[in-house]
């Protein structure tokens, strides 16, 4: 059957790719990331035949691969759509693409292009070997055929094989066609590319330790740990082989919970190593070694954080294996090295070695004494524990290190950054942009190459910041990883009647992660014939490290919050104590790259208990305690479900009296436990909507936040105490409530003490009344690969700007730079407001209103 099918369209590449662009010939140009594409068109004589005939790669230096597409029709009209062959479709949103005159066209991300147009009449004017009639159509010369007098001649289809009437080649055995030029080129009994029938491969590669092609017949021999499978044309890693993708539209129903259930059953233990091997057809070379091996480095310091020791995690898909470890180039037996200020400095390059040839280069370890003390003589900073800081959102980290040294002169204590984990990226609009803000917040690893910038680009622009006396916080996401069915499987569809497939995500990273999730898949792997699950390999982790798939249908159930799949996120089992370390181990790397503290989001989906575990065994790491300036808020979003997880500290699931007693339980000191605030919600409208049970210097507040930069959000309700400027766009109100958060916040006793951390959000406008695109170039239809119909560009700006006094549009707030709101800070803040403008960081046009 496959050999077939094989014939069957290099029947129609003969045909088609015998013509070159010109008279009577429409000629198309298609950029997709699809390989291959499929073009299924309609001439006037009746559509082709789902799905259509197979474009080829371009060789026009235009418009190149890998991307680029083309395909030469005989037609003098056309109206055509594409697809990738397995069920996803581009059809100009319904509407098909369509030409009326033979040229050449262009389709780039849903725009039909004109380059160029020919006259009406036979295709390649029969080829110079036959007569156009006024209806267009050849009348060959003697010995010539076909519709457009393409084969014949005295040696006609290479030498080796026959004119069909239809202008086909009839070759004689054994000889085939297999290319796109030369009819009837291929010794299909013997070559090893097309070995008895075209693309048909039968050579040396993964798994394969010897390949022989003869008599049409491929006879493998497999390497070692591989089983000769599919008939004998496959070597397949394991002891048993694939099995085939599921019937019909069936997705893989696994893993769900029963009743109270939340733990991973212990039998989807196997259903690890997921990742493609090399020579797999979606292996990537970022992927390493991943498919048989993890590794990441977990740092513990002395109670003067004076001194690291760095260990080296490790796993294997063979127990038995041994290890070789690397750091900055030293090789060593031992998983462990100890290193001191002020002799060693970051950051350390390792990779890990194993014995069966596995390799794995791991995120780079840096210390905390790498980066620039942090120093400040001016304001009641409180040695980090006081200030307001700057929400960056949507700011590249290039652009908030050139904007540093202006914002620490205005006063502000810090800027926040967004989640700058590697997450996913996509190649097909969510909610009609390219990667929308929330992608931000589905992590695909612990590893520093965030959509804002690489680790490179996040560690100067912490140490520039921390230069000028400005301190740098985190956004961690640690409840969950990816949505399911958001990852690296090129394998997803819907289990409804259309069946309908969609490709596999990418990540913020240059050398993209392996990922996976049990959500929308039906294939098994072929190495080891496991459906997928959730694997991190990166992190690590695997399918035991998260809870079951449950959905999170109420706010009020303890077990739901703390085990539900939020909005189908992949929630990680932070009951575990694998798991509960492996972040604190993240938390700990945040800390040693230069952050001074770190905003926890969904925190009311981790458990108050698993997260005094994760804060303990991150004061482990640090040496004993947590440093000085160490500051974290939780996001507890508080509403109907305020009494449970505030007031009521006997509720089972309080954040409250209740948590605030398990710290001190475990060890915190009161000034540790002041280092924990939480994020006050309720805060302008209803800030006592927590019962007042904790201090109000445990909380931090602030106006709008990055969750209003959504158009249906319900988050949080400010009534007529606040405002959100995207949304309202009403600037001397939003003005006036920003500088009420340093002048008398509401719920504040003691403006001088309560409410010690406050924050401001800079962010940008909406574009096209759509703010889930964000204005950095990463936003824009360009990158649209799939299902382009409708994509909404957001166009990119650039964020810092010199000339700027605040509250610009149409891109960029920047409500940081507005000299009104920068006054009522600092005098919060006991600085001066004696200041120049130049002093204060700001162009001499600024005014306070």
């Amino acid at each position: 059957m496959l050999a077939t099918a094989l014939a069957l369209v290099v029947v129609c590449l003969e045909i088609s790719t015998a013509l070159s662009p010109g008279v009577g010939v429409v000629t198309v140009f298609y950029y997709s990331s699809w390989d291959p594409a499929y073009i299924h068109y309609d001439d006037g004589s009746g559509w082709t035949v789902v799905p259509g005939v197979t474009m080829e790669p371009s060789t026009n230096e235009t418009y190149p691969q890998p991307f680029w597409w083309e395909k030469n029709l005989p037609a003098n009209k056309l109206t055509f759509v594409f697809n990738n062959g397995a069920g996803t479709w581009d059809n100009n949103g319904g509407n098909n693409y369509i030409v009326s005159s033979p040229g050449i066209y262009t389709v780039l991300n849903g725009v039909l292009t004109t380059v160029s147009v020919y006259p009406a009449g036979c295709a390649s004017n029969c080829n110079n070997h036959g007569t156009c009639s006024s209806s267009y159509t050849c009348t060959c010369d003697s010995g010539w055929y076909g519709e457009y007098c393409s084969c014949g001649g005295s040696s006609p289809c290479n030498g080796h094989g026959s004119c069909a009437t239809d202008g086909s080649c009839v070759c004689t055995s054994p000889w085939g066609t297999c290319s796109d030029s030369d009819m009837c080129d291929t010794d299909l009994s013997s070559d090893t590319s097309n070995c008895g029938a075209c693309g048909k491969e039968c050579v040396v590669k993964q798994g394969i330790a010897n390949a022989t092609c003869q008599d049409y017949v491929c006879t493998l021999a497999c390497e070692s740990g591989y089983l000769l499978c599919d008939d004998g044309e496959d070597c397949q890693y394991g002891d048993s082989c694939s099995l085939p993708p599921l019937d019909g539209c069936e997705i893989f129903t696994d893993n769900q919970c029963a009743g109270d259930e939340t733990e991973t059953d212990t039998s989807y233990a196997n259903h690890m190593w997921f990742t493609p091997h090399p020579g797999d057809a979606d292996y990537r070379s970022s992927f390493q070694d991943y498919w048989r091996m993890t590794a990441y480095p977990r740092v513990t310091y002395n109670a003067a954080r004076t001194q690291a020791t760095v260990q080296i995690i490790t796993n294997h898909v063979d127990s038995t294996v041994t290890y070789t470890y690397s750091f900055d180039g030293v090789m060593q037996s031992s998983n462990t090295k100890v290193y001191s200020t002020p002799n060693d400095q970051g950051p350390v390059a390792v990779i890990v070695y194993a014995s069966d040839g596995a390799k794995l280069h791991v995120q780079d370890v840096d210390f905390v004494w790498d980066a620039p003390t942090v120093s400040r003589t001016d304001g009641d900073f409180r040695g980090g524990q006081k200030g307001a800081i700057v929400e960056m959102f949507g700011w590249p980290d290039a652009e908030i290190q050139a904007e540093c040294e202006a914002i620490a002169k205005m006063g502000w204590a810090g800027i926040k950054v967004y989640p700058h984990q590697e997450q996913i990226m996509s190649l097909q609009p969510y909610d009609n942009v390219m990667n929308p803000w929330y992608f931000m917040y589905q992590p695909v690893s612990y590893r520093f190459e965030g959509r804002m910038g690489t680790t490179e680009d996040l560690r100067n622009m912490i140490y520039t910041c921390r230069k000028y006396g400005l301190r740098v916080y985190a956004d961690a996401v640690i409840n969950h990883m990816v949505g399911s069915g958001n990852d690296a499987n090129p394998n997803h569809r819907s289990n409804d009647n259309g069946c309908n497939y969609f490709p596999n995500k990418n990540s913020s990273a240059a050398d993209v992660s392996p990922f996976y999730s049990q959500g929308y898949s039906y294939t098994y792997n072929t190495h080891t014939d496991q459906n997928p699950l959730q694997e991190f390999p990166a992190v690590p982790y695997g399918p035991l490290d998260f809870h079951c798939e449950r959905p999170l249908n109420s706010w009020t159930d303890p077990l739901e919050l703390n085990a539900g799949w939020l909005d189908g996120l992949v929630d990680l089992n932070t009951e575990h104590e694998y798991v509960q370390q492996r972040i604190a181990d993240f938390l700990t790397s945040l800390l040693s790259i230069g952050f001074s503290g770190f905003r926890v989001d969904a925190a009311k989906h981790i458990s108050p208990d698993d997260l005094v575990g994760i804060f303990s065994k991150l004061k482990v790491n640090m040496g004993g305690s947590l440093p000085s300036d160490f500051v974290t808020w939780l996001e507890i979003i508080l509403g109907g479900e305020a009494n449970m997880l505030m007031c009521n500290e006997y509720s089972g699931y309080n954040y409250g009296k209740y948590f605030e007693d398990a710290l001190y339980a475990a060890g915190f000191t009161s000034t540790e436990v002041f280092q924990i605030k939480i994020w006050n919600s309720g805060y302008p409208k209803e800030p006592e909507v927590d019962c007042n049970v904790i201090s109000r210097t445990r909380n931090a507040v602030q106006n709008d936040d990055a969750d209003q930069q959504n158009p249906d959000s319900t988050s949080r309700d400010m009534g007529d105490y606040g405002t959100i400027l995207i949304l309202a766009k009403d600037i001397p109100k939003h003005r006036g409530f920003e500088e009420q958060l340093f002048s008398a916040p509401r719920g504040a006793n003691d403006n001088d003490n309560d409410y010690p951390i406050r924050l401001l959000l800079s962010s940008y406008y909406w574009y096209n009344n759509n703010g889930y695109g964000i204005p950095d170039g990463q936003s824009l239809c360009t990158s649209c690969r799939y299902t382009c119909s409708g994509c909404q560009d957001t166009p990119a700006y650039t964020a810092h700007s010199d000339s700027s006094c605040g509250y610009d549009t149409p891109d960029y707030t920047r409500t940081h730079r507005d000299k009104s709101v920068i006054l009522a800070m600092r005098k919060w803040m006991h600085m001066s407001t004696d200041l120049s403008n130049t002093d204060m960081g700001l162009p001499s046009n600024c005014v306070a209103y």
